[in-house]
């Protein structure tokens, strides 16, 4: 049993009132509950007060030991309250919402003695890292409000959705242009089909918030002479869109003031325009695809992110709603190490700091398990995205509590398999869809191999019953031992496990046969490392 502490005195019961809102009776509800696993129980010793308020930014929350002796949360727009209750479990009582189905309540006395004041930096928090965001009560524990599956219901404060799943390279649902190609944005019958699907979309959805208008996922932009002169006279053709948009957004705008159009910023657009601003009711998405995930996205000596350090300055000077479309995985090989770990917290501040108001940090989003950190990922960047302005020693201790909650005794030699990884990329560029020994080289691996492998050893001997989340992660060794010393029966083993841990090896990728070719052909003007599998197979 806990001791409730407030205001010096030490409180024997709880009475929880709240509004009348879904929400507001989820968040009483929540906390009757953890205080019931607390062993606090329900009486009329201390009145906690809950209830959404108007004057409190949306998302954000106040927790107040009151004068007259309640303890008050109050919470801005749907979620607040809810986070209210989360973040005084978090803040007094060392509460910790790992993964579905793996918390800690925390120990000792809960001691509130000064109130607690936050508000989430960013609007929007995406996650689809299915080990997370599939969960709608993780998502709302742990601030995702913007969930890629899971359906975040009213009295969990709803989501903040694209309208009608239009999310990303739109186009081709607006103009009928296939992927492979892009619309003319100088055709007014481009813009007029645009505007009339937009249109005719949020007639069947008058709350809608905001709705994408995106360039179709190739860089196979229109060179009319139209668009070409655009392009030339705004110096990219961001110009050229934004022009579009723009008109779009305007037509919008009259009958739908409170509508967002988001756009890309991605590719041949991430470039800002010289001339032409973005409306008021037009968000930026700006993606991060070419660049370094080994470097900070602000170190300007690392040349992949040179360029985009200057491209978010100039869309930060222009535009008031910028939302960044981040890349922490490996696309091309979801097991291997993809060690960007010092980066993520960098990076997510470094966005804040530069006027973005939306995260979109792009996971593993098609493989169920993660057979690497996929699970310690998905929580950093939870917990990043709700305080983009954690210290270093508020980020390291998130992550030890993680690894410490979710593999047992013998984190810490996972901990360094971690350390030594990010270690051994840092003087390496590392895109989204590097090959295995781009990131770290065979040499790096082979000086050290014993000891990593000593590391993982010790990590599953002490994992007591934790160890099936260590052999999981684990994966991602054994794969990397098989590249360092091919051998058929050893790659067998492999395949048999990640078929039975339902996960992926690469986006769209799914079998033995084709990792094996992709690993042998997929790449042919380039030395490969060797495969795991034997030629023959």
């Amino acid at each position: 049993m806990r001791t409730l502490i407030v205001k010096d005195r030490k409180v024997s019961s709880v009475k929880i009132r709240t509004g009348e809102s879904a929400p507001e009776k989820y968040a009483g509800a929540e906390m009757a509950k953890y205080l019931g696993k607390f062993g606090i129980p329900s009486g009329e010793d201390l009145l906690i007060d809950i209830r959404c308020d108007a004057a409190v930014p949306r998302d954000g929350y106040v927790v107040r030991p009151e004068e007259d002796g309640t303890l008050s949360i109050r919470g801005g727009g749907g979620r607040g309250a809810i986070y209210g209750v989360y973040g005084f479990l978090e803040h007094y009582a060392g509460t910790r919402f790992f993964m579905p189905g793996l918390e800690k309540l925390g120990e000792g006395d809960i001691t509130v003695d000064e109130e607690y004041v936050f508000t989430p930096v960013f609007e929007q928090r995406r996650s689809d890292w299915q080990c997370g965001a599939r969960d709608a009560d993780w998502c709302v524990k742990n601030g995702v409000n913007n969930p890629a599956y899971a359906k975040l219901p009213e009295e969990m404060g709803g989501a903040f959705e694209y309208v009608d799943n239009m999310f990303c390279h739109t186009m081709q649902r607006l103009t009928g242009v296939p992927q492979s190609a892009q619309p003319c944005l100088s055709d007014p019958e481009t813009l007029k089909k645009v505007i009339s699907g937009v249109r005719e979309i949020l007639a069947q959805h008058p709350d809608a918030a905001i709705i994408s208008v995106t360039q179709n996922d190739n860089v196979n932009s229109c060179k009319c002479p139209k668009c070409t002169a655009t392009d030339e006279e705004e110096g990219s053709p961001s110009g050229t869109l934004l022009r579009f948009i723009n008109a779009v957004a305007d037509d919008v705008a009259k009958d739908y003031p409170n509508v967002v159009i988001d756009t890309f910023a991605y590719t041949y657009t991430r470039k800002a325009p010289r001339i032409t601003r973005p409306r008021p009711n037009v968000c930026i998405r700006l993606c991060s695809i070419e660049c370094c995930f080994s470097h900070p996205l602000s170190d300007t000596t690392c040349p992949m992110n040179a360029p985009f350090f200057r491209d978010l300055l100039e869309w930060n000077k222009i535009c008031d709603r910028i939302y960044v479309w981040d890349y922490v995985t490996n696309f091309c090989h979801y097991i291997p190490p993809f060690p960007n770990f010092r980066t993520m917290r960098e990076n997510m501040r470094f966005f804040a700091e530069h006027g973005v108001r939306g995260m979109y940090p792009e996971g593993n989003y098609s493989s169920v398990q993660s057979g690497e950190f996929g699970e310690l990922r998905c929580y950093l960047l939870a917990k990043l995205m709700m305080n983009p302005y954690m210290s270093a020693g508020e980020y390291y201790g998130l992550m030890d509590e993680f690894l410490e909650a979710y593999y047992g005794a013998g984190w810490r030699y996972i901990r360094a398999f971690i350390d030594w990884s990010c270690s051994a990329v840092s003087n390496s560029h590392m895109g989204c869809y590097p090959r295995p020994f781009q990131m770290i080289p065979r040499k790096k691996y082979l000086a050290v191999e014993d000891a990593i492998e000593s590391w993982w050893e010790k990590a599953e001997e002490m994992a007591g019953d934790r160890v099936e989340a260590v052999r999981r992660s684990r994966i991602q060794w054994r794969y990397i031992r098989l590249m360092l010393h091919p051998d058929p029966a050893g790659a067998r083993q492999l395949k048999e496990t990640i078929e039975k841990e339902q996960i992926q090896w690469r986006e769209g990728c799914r079998n033995y046969d084709d990792i094996h070719y992709d690993l042998q052909h997929s790449f042919p003007e380039r030395e490969f490392p060797n495969s795991p599998f034997p030629a023959d197979e």
